[in-house]
């Protein structure tokens, strides 16, 4: 039986706490013992080993499952101080737990009184106070990277690391626009407070979906928002389809929640389009990603042919030529026709 992308994001989130605990761990660990005269110690490095695999499971299963993946809404201080409790309480309880399991007693089982005893005797040692303090530190740390990450998407994230961004550069990517229907309509009726907890709501489900097809959104302004794809991963998979499709069948699933909460469901429209764009880092403080190109604004101008044309769904012509076919979810597409954009002298 196949994963679901729901179940593939949430596995992808689990190995990355796991794989960071481990190369962290384990090449601080090597560093250390390469550096000591007596060489290094196999002994101790499985140990940190089983250690590190434990705290991040640990740690994947807080984030993923407990919390869902999803940001932590309780007030900062109280977050931090409940997370900081975990990280302790994991740390010693899989600290005890790789002592007992290292040191094992065939005849005598786990727990005895000389096991206890050496648990004891460790957690007295300034060697395991400042490990504590070093693990309880990573995992501040690596749960910081994660929201980083988070926040910038994979791409972005990991080309301003690399500094790729810093010079613009051209690529060929995928732009999708989505504009929520009657959001007028809908922000008098409920109210700005009500309203914004709607639009959030809303776009949660919306970056769910769009991280499930790998992709990312580059831009939130009001009602609508800008998801980008690289134009060479959607040769062989139409994600920005299947991106549209799950978003629909999302607010489906969730249409009695948004009803009973806020007396309204919400939906959208879309367009994609493709092209070359200039992509960049701007800002000095707060920078953030900037794309320049015609392809935005083409994209956002195909969209408002939707009500024109009684479409929730419009792609380009040049979108539609890169596409895998036969195309997912039973998606048939008709010609519409060449129209007038708005500030383009030519037909699309």
């Amino acid at each position: 039986m196949a994963m679901t992308r729901l179940t593939q994001r949430k596995f992808k989130a689990l190995c990355f706490y796991m794989f960071s605990w481990v190369f962290v761990v384990l090449g601080v660990t090597c560093l250390l013992s390469y550096g000591d005269s007596s060489g290094m110690d196999s002994s101790k490095i499985m140990l940190m080993t089983q250690l590190s695999l434990l705290m991040g499971l640990s740690h994947g299963i807080y984030d993923v499952v407990i919390l869902q993946d999803e940001m932590d809404r309780r007030p900062v201080f109280a977050a931090l101080l409940i997370r900081s409790s975990f990280f302790l309480a994991s740390i010693c309880a899989n600290l005890i737990l790789c002592i007992l399991i290292w040191k094992i007693d065939r005849e005598n089982g786990i727990i005895n009184a000389e096991s206890i005893g050496m648990v004891r005797e460790s957690f007295k040692e300034h060697s395991t106070h400042v490990q504590i303090a070093a693990l309880f530190v990573l995992g501040h740390l690596i749960t910081f990277v994660r929201s980083v990450h988070k926040k910038f998407g994979t791409r972005v994230f990991i080309n301003t690391c690399l500094g790729k961004y810093q010079d613009p550069k051209e690529e060929d990517l995928v732009f999708m626009f989505l504009d929520l229907k009657n959001s007028t309509t809908i922000c008098e009726e409920l109210g700005n407070i009500r309203y914004s907890n709607f639009i959030r709501d809303y776009y949660k489900l919306l970056s769910n979906c769009c991280e499930e097809n790998q992709g990312e959104i580059y831009q939130i302004a009001g009602d609508g928002a800008f998801l980008t794809w690289k134009t060479a991963a959607c040769r062989h998979k139409a994600r920005p389809l299947n991106c549209f499709y799950d978003f629909k069948d999302a607010l489906q699933h969730t249409q009695r929640k948004f009803l009973r909460r806020y007396g309204v469901a919400p939906d959208f429209k879309a367009a994609v389009h493709c092209g070359k764009v200039i992509s960049t880092e701007v800002g000095n403080f707060g920078s953030e990603m900037a794309y320049h190109g015609d392809v935005l604004n083409t994209t956002s101008r195909i969209q408002t042919l939707c009500s024109k044309l009684g479409q929730d769904f419009l792609i380009s012509e040049d979108f539609f030529a890169q596409l895998p076919l036969p195309l997912p979810h039973k998606f048939i597409c008709t010609k519409a026709g060449s129209f007038e954009l708005k500030g383009k002298r030519t037909q699309l």
